[in-house]
């Protein structure tokens, strides 16, 4: 069960369906969202996905319609693209110089496939006219790549964000969540809620560099905001405008932190609900038939 799901604004009364509309991240992020495109539609509300001609995983449902918009890359190219990823996350012996070049490059071609993809969508003033047209409540987007803040900030309406985390800690920040660098640990520090001070003090140092990295992260993606939106606006301002905040984490696996009302853990929510293992089960029975026994 999910009762964050009945109290989502997205539609002015009760009794009425909602029509959201939703922007994807692809790959592993894709999962999350479409469990969520899933529900919602089979509830009864309107919800259109917007995806890329070519994906990785994306595609249509039972529960959704979905548009699709033209890319100007081909499936080799994006087969090229997602090799370099995997690289990435491999383990390499080469000199650490090597290594770095190496990595650069590989980061620079994903990016590069991001923003192509964003601009195709964004610079699509046909299908922006189309959405435009079709009074969404809502967009439910994963703003680790912002398009659908971009989208959202365009229609005027709220938007609902499902992440499992920003490397910058933007998330944070964006929706006034206190992240204290004393016990709340940064992303690839490996520290945990209990530092010592030497911890402490790499972690503030880390918290200190975030604003830097966020600048790196999106410096494009400012510049794209301002020619789609014909304003100036940065993409922190864009974050700081949604409504709703998902994470795809749990306090049972994660560091605690504080967290605003408006941001609501859903951790596991792509997760199919399992019966018991009966073996477990059993075993359970049996121990605490033993334990009742000893204590008489």
């Amino acid at each position: 069960n999910c009762p964050w799901l009945q109290f989502c604004p997205f539609s002015p009364r009760w009794d009425d369906w909602g029509n959201l509309l939703v922007v994807p991240m692809d790959g592993s992020h894709w999962v999350g969202i479409k469990a969520i495109a899933q529900e919602m539609g089979r509830r009864g509300h309107r919800v259109t996905v917007v995806i890329p001609e070519l994906s990785i995983r994306m595609g249509p449902g039972k529960y959704y319609d979905t548009i699709t918009y033209p890319v100007p890359y081909d499936r080799d190219y994006m087969d090229f693209v997602m090799a370099s990823h995997k690289d990435i996350l491999e383990k390499s012996a080469q000199p650490l110089m090597e290594k770095i070049k190496k990595r650069f490059g590989q980061i620079q071609k994903i990016i590069s496939f991001i923003h192509t993809t964003a601009e195709s969508l964004l610079f699509n003033s046909s299908l922006i006219s189309h959405l435009a047209q079709q009074n969404f409540d809502a967009v439910l987007t994963d703003p680790v790549v912002p398009t659908g803040l971009l989208i959202a900030h365009k229609l005027g309406i709220p938007t609902i964000n499902l992440l499992r985390g920003v490397p910058c800690s933007l998330d944070m920040k964006a929706s006034g969540c206190p992240s204290p660098p004393s016990f709340v640990p940064r992303f690839f520090t490996g520290f945990t809620d209990r530092m010592s001070f030497k911890e402490r003090l790499i972690n503030t140092l880390v918290a200190l560099l975030e604003p830097l990295f966020c600048r790196l992260m999106y410096w494009h993606f400012d510049q794209i905001a301002y020619d789609f939106l014909e304003e100036k606006v940065s993409v922190a301002e864009l974050f700081a405008e949604s409504a709703i905040w998902l994470l795809r984490i749990d306090f049972t696996l994660e560091f605690p932190r504080p967290l605003m009302p408006n941001v609501v853990l859903v951790g596991g929510i792509n997760c199919k609900v399992r019966n018991p293992l009966p073996e477990v089960r059993h075993f359970y029975q049996i121990s605490n038939l033993f334990r009742h026994s000893s204590l008489t």
